[in-house]
């Protein structure tokens, strides 16, 4: 199955999906295709977002996210509406990206070697 594709269509229709467009929704529903893939489609993805937010892979990749988000000027996804919705948008394309670069048989070891090569860096 072609995940970016089907997380594009998500993101643009979510009601088709059965979601309300929330971040807590959509993280739910990615949770679930990670769940349906033994935990695979995901591998990765914490230590790519520390990676990009500067921090440690210690928290689940929806708090990394909105940390990340945060640097686009996000702030708290449950305050607003709008600030879900840069929330949404901040999800979808750091999502993008990663399975984008995660592609090809080594993608999530590569990204997982650069995270633990920066961390003993800083130790």
């Amino acid at each position: 199955m072609d995940y970016r594709q089907l997380f594009t269509d998500t993101h643009r229709r979510p009601n088709a999906y059965g979601l309300d467009g929330s971040y807590h929704q959509y993280v739910a529903f990615i949770t679930g295709c990670d769940a349906g893939n033994d935990w695979g489609l995901l591998v990765g993805f914490p230590e790519w977002l520390a990676l990009k937010a500067g921090t440690e892979a210690n928290v689940a990749w929806p708090s990394l996210v909105l940390k990340v988000a945060e640097q686009f000027g996000a702030g708290d996804y449950s305050s607003d509406a709008k600030s879900n919705s840069k929330a949404v948008a901040a999800l979808f394309s750091l999502l993008d990206e990663f399975l984008s670069e995660r592609a090809g048989a080594k993608g999530a070891s590569n990204i997982i070697s650069r995270y633990v090569n920066r961390r003993q860096e800083g130790t």
